[in-house]
């Protein structure tokens, strides 16, 4: 079976979202619902030089992913992007944009960008583990218009093939990053209190104390409405 074969040697969470897409795939497929959004990620793609340059990425190539998935580079659609030219954190539509691109463009078989980080603490952490290279890579978001499943030698499914792509967004993603060296740099002096959470990285030192805890949570309560003044 397709799903059978695409599914092979992929973890359940991999599994589970594998048959999600290829549910919204067939569906579109068949005129039934919109086209899929899709998120690939690229390892090591990101060219980050350390000083105020802006930061230069390859969010996508035509090499196969882990799943033998490719996206075309002829196939990518970037006028809605360029309209609204957002980099966010991990796909995270509801979390305001870490920066945008100042530029996007195809270079042969390469889909390039020039990164511009937002004058946030939580973006500068971002882009000082780039500049570093304890983050390597990024994502991108699109939305699926055309494909067709690739075929082994054996005749076999060796994943999908994207030939036309409406790019959405791209994301700073951590998933390459290698935690050792991420607490080797936060034990170095590395600030950045808002990416350790994300790592599961504990600060140095509790950052509340335990006796004061309750009165946090309280006032935090108060600020978002839960409880009267």
């Amino acid at each position: 079976m397709v799903l059978d074969e695409l599914n092979a040697g992929v973890t359940d969470r991999e599994r589970w979202e594998r048959e999600r897409l290829l549910e919204s795939l067939e569906a579109y497929r068949r005129g039934l619902a919109d086209a899929p959004v899709v998120q690939r990620f690229s390892v090591c793609r990101a060219v980050a030089p350390n000083d105020d340059r802006p930061l230069t990425v390859v969010a996508s190539d035509e090499s196969a992913d882990r799943l033998g998935d490719v996206v075309r580079a002829d196939g990518w659609d970037l006028d809605a992007y360029k309209r609204n030219p957002v980099f966010l954190w991990a796909h995270d539509y509801t979390r305001t944009p870490i920066g945008r691109s100042s530029w996007v463009d195809i270079e042969g078989s390469r889909l390039v960008a020039t990164v511009e980080f937002a004058p946030t603490d939580f973006a500068r952490e971002v882009e000082t583990l780039y500049r570093q290279r304890f983050l390597r890579a990024v994502s991108v978001g699109f939305r699926a218009k055309a494909f067709s499943f690739r075929k082994g030698r054996d005749g076999s499914v060796d994943g999908i093939e994207y030939t036309k792509q409406e790019l959405l967004e791209l994301s700073a993603v951590p998933v390459p990053a290698n935690p050792h060296a991420l607490a080797k740099a936060f034990a170095g002096g590395l600030d950045a209190p808002r990416l350790r959470p994300l790592f599961d990285l504990e600060p140095p030192e509790p950052l509340i104390a335990p006796e004061d805890a309750h009165r946090v949570l309280s006032a935090l309560r108060r600020l978002r409405g839960l409880v009267s003044a």
